[in-house]
């Protein structure tokens, strides 16, 4: 399962919750058949099992089945909110999920491996590869002026940065 947001608070009598979502797309929300949730200091995810959801400021209002009224929802508030990771893979077409390129190589336009993708970060204005090679990691933005194919099949993202923009010497 994937941690996406926390339990806000809980949300009127039947026992609905308001969960923020860290990244603001709920786009996987109406197919959302489960979700779990945990306390910061456990290990254990507790399943629940979904009625309903509508979209809410920023984020999501959810219904549990498991949770039959506001005590019960108050019980859970400020848990983080998992799915399952199979709802953040996007469908051809789609603007897609950052987690679907993890581990991809990332290369030139000429086919040379730059690095490996090993995480991401964000600028708040736009987000960041996090991008090793030979044991240094470096930041490379991912915006669609660079990005000049994302290969699935292969598993990389070919990408087009000014010289100077992936240095690692300089890192």
């Amino acid at each position: 399962m994937k941690l996406v947001g926390k339990v806000r608070e809980a949300h009127g009598l039947k026992g609905d919750l308001y969960v923020l979502v860290f990244s603001g797309d709920i786009s996987w929300a109406k197919r959302m058949k489960s979700f779990g949730l945990k306390a910061k200091d456990s290990d254990e995810v507790q399943t629940y099992t979904v009625e309903r959801t509508k979209p809410f400021k920023k984020g999501i209002i959810v219904k549990a089945a498991e949770i039959a009224d506001r005590t019960a929802a108050e019980g859970v508030e400020h848990l983080e909110f998992f799915i399952e990771e199979d709802l953040l893979v996007s469908k051809p077409g789609e603007t897609i999920y950052l987690s679907e390129i993890k581990n991809f190589k990332l290369k030139n336009p000429e086919q040379t491996v730059l690095g490996e993708i090993v995480g991401f970060s964000s600028n708040g204005v736009q987000d960041l590869l996090v991008v090793e090679a030979n044991g240094k990691k470096a930041e490379v933005p991912f915006v669609d002026a660079f990005i000049k194919k994302i290969d699935f099949k292969h598993q990389a993202v070919i990408m087009d940065l000014p010289e100077g923009l992936f240095d690692l010497e300089n890192a």
